[in-house]
């Protein structure tokens, strides 16, 4: 999913299975309310990346977990 935020507009991809991003709708949202569209996305996307994990984080060795 991608996702671009301007204050209380929002343009969102949410990238449908055999589509590429570019074949995929992209529908421009808008904050009207609370906890409506505009806010579900908007917590949803700062939950992906708030729980996102850094890539080039270097592995663990066997048998130790993350934080160890």
């Amino acid at each position: 999913m991608s996702v671009f935020r301007f204050d209380t507009e929002m343009l969102v991809t949410p990238h449908l299975a055999k589509f590429v991003g570019h074949d995929s709708p992209m529908p421009p949202l808008r904050r009207y309310q609370d906890d409506g569209l505009f806010d579900r996305f908007a917590y949803h996307a700062s939950e992906l990346w708030g729980n996102g994990r850094d890539v080039w984080q270097q592995p663990q060795p066997a048998g130790q977990m993350l934080g160890d």
